[in-house]
């Protein structure tokens, strides 16, 4: 391991990753038709385990937290789905909170998935809490959420500043620019990313999604959730979700939530996996 590597390891307490960990088994992978669009699902781990739905973040998809669920399917029944216009799902022609909403309910009914836990990531942990207060979410009796770095109160400037600047000049933002301090051994989620990045078909979504989304001044979500089991993480060392004002917001208006912040960068449950399963198993049991 470079010099370099180590330093950033040690700096924002990245876990070594065994390299088998780093891709999901492609039987667990299936497309599904919803209004004739495909939407790309996995779904894994012991038949018989507590269920877990996961909701990625933006630009990303289900491949790219494979270190993560890799340690979540060996406790937990997981399903989780490439959000619109990401991954292996089908674009469409906007992306409302409500596309988003309609694709996780048609995957939960494809499924049969209920009694389940619910973790997201960055606009995932932002879409986990929206599910969570949303009455057309109640059949499907979530017992507890778990939201990482979730968007939807306050951004940082990096994040509208650079990401606009990047959709507009170039199909194909180099991992560098957009994953900066990965180390070197994660190299194949970065190749992923990269990969997606190649398909012209995901720049109108991504400028779309930027200039559209409700990344800020959503706290009327955060509110309608406030008496359910909740529990957020937020990174110390953030690129794109402020830290100070969402853990603000959430310990004064959301009183009945945990929320904690913690060492680390944006990408917490894909850079320190373990810990964050960890962090589901304490608070579910």
């Amino acid at each position: 391991m470079s010099i370099n590597d180590q330093m950033i390891y040690d700096r924002y307490n990245i876990e070594h990753v065994p390299v088998e960990k780093f891709n999901l088994n492609p039987e667990s992978f299936h497309q599904i038709d919803v209004n004739g669009k495909k939407l790309n699902t996995y779904i894994d781990g012991p038949e018989n385990g507590q269920k877990l739905f996961f909701i990625h973040g933006f630009d990303m998809f289900v491949e790219m937290y494979s270190t993560f669920i890799n340690e979540l399917i060996q406790t937990y029944r997981v399903l989780s789905v490439d959000l619109p216009g990401h991954g292996h799902t089908d674009t469409f022609d906007d992306y409302p909170v409500s596309i988003f909403k309609d694709s996780i309910i048609a995957t939960l009914d494809h499924y049969d998935f209920k009694d389940f836990i619910l973790v997201g990531h960055s606009m995932g942990g932002m879409l986990s809490i929206i599910c969570t207060g949303d009455p057309n979410f109640t059949k499907f009796n979530i017992s507890s959420t778990i939201a990482f770095c979730p968007a939807g109160i306050k951004m940082t400037e990096s994040f509208f500043g650079p990401k606009k600047s990047l959709c507009c000049a170039s199909p194909s933002p180099s991992p560098d620019q957009r994953r900066g301090l990965f180390p070197s051994d994660f190299d194949s989620i970065l190749s992923k990313l990269k990969q997606s990045k190649q398909n012209p078909k995901y720049i109108e979504r991504r400028q779309l999604m930027i200039s559209n989304f409700p990344w800020e001044k959503s706290q009327k979500y955060f509110i309608q959730a406030k008496d359910k089991k909740v529990l957020v993480f937020l990174a110390d060392d953030e690129q794109y979700v402020n830290t100070k004002r969402t853990l603000k917001f959430v310990q004064q208006k959301c009183k009945k939530w945990s929320a904690k912040v913690e060492k680390g960068l944006h990408e917490l449950p894909i850079l320190r996996p373990k810990w964050a399963a960890e962090q589901i198993n304490g608070f579910v049991k």
